[in-house]
């Protein structure tokens, strides 16, 4: 299943128009919601790329609407131990223009591969191949965007139990 992921990624990435020039890094920090824990407050970290794309891509008077293909890790400390990811999606990203400033919003839906299913007592995610669902909103500065994401985790019902695990992220993401 792992090389079914990892040609997956590769499949993706060369569908990209840009899969050899990265556009963005990206920066996330934030906690773990769910399964809510006694650990510290800031416990789930990420880091990633992601590529522009001309998929639906659309340029309006009030919204621009494109594609990015983002690839990401993460470590997220949980009562457990510790829980490596790596995932890889396409983001929806609408950039509205008629509001004051560069605010946007995006939404993303990929698969995803954890190190360990276990993350608190009772908490069993079932399977270590998943789908990272991820929502935010935020703003664009000149090089560098800054948003609120919800970030979860589900095997989307393909395995019993499915509890997910969820986590609020600030992300920073820094334009090349």
């Amino acid at each position: 299943m792992r090389q079914l992921f990892f040609t997956s990624i590769f499949a993706i990435l060369l569908h990209a128009q840009s899969a050899h020039a990265v556009e963005r890094i990206d920066l996330s920090i934030g906690n773990i919601s769910r399964p809510s824990t006694t650990s510290p407050l800031i416990n789930s970290f990420r880091a990633g790329l992601s590529w522009d794309t001309d998929y639906f891509k659309s340029e309006g008077d009030s919204v621009d609407r494109s594609v990015r293909i983002e690839t990401s890790v993460g470590l997220n400390e949980t009562e457990m131990g510790d829980v490596k990811d790596a995932t890889i999606a396409p983001v929806l990203h609408y950039q509205f223009n008629k509001i004051y400033g560069r605010p946007f919003a995006e939404i993303s839906a990929g698969p995803a591969y954890i190190s360990r299913t276990l993350w608190a007592p009772y908490h069993d995610l079932s399977s270590r191949r998943l789908f990272a669902d991820r929502i935010g909103v935020g703003y664009e500065f000149e090089t560098v965007e800054v948003s609120l994401n919800f970030f979860h985790f589900s095997n989307a019902g393909l395995h019993k139990p499915n509890p997910g695990a969820d986590m609020i992220l600030v992300r920073t993401s820094f334009k090349l």
